[in-house]
């Protein structure tokens, strides 16, 4: 699981989200600069940047530990 906040989310605390990775196994933790709780409206094209990288990485972990 990958969990993306916003670094000026005044909803959901920095110390909760990295509580969080704590928490869930195997799990990664970004922030996207200037973007508040609803990332997706503050900085769509960061989130889709992150979210890519994300997903390129966990590809070729996954392939690795298929192959």
């Amino acid at each position: 699981m990958h969990i993306i906040r916003g670094a000026e989310d005044t909803w959901i605390p920095a110390n909760r989200a990295a509580q969080l990775e704590a928490l869930i196994p195997r799990s990664s933790l970004a922030a996207i600069a200037d973007a508040g709780h609803l990332i997706q409206l503050d900085a769509p094209e960061a989130l889709t940047v992150e979210l890519t990288r994300w997903l390129e990485r966990n590809h070729d972990a996954t392939a690795d530990a298929v192959a």
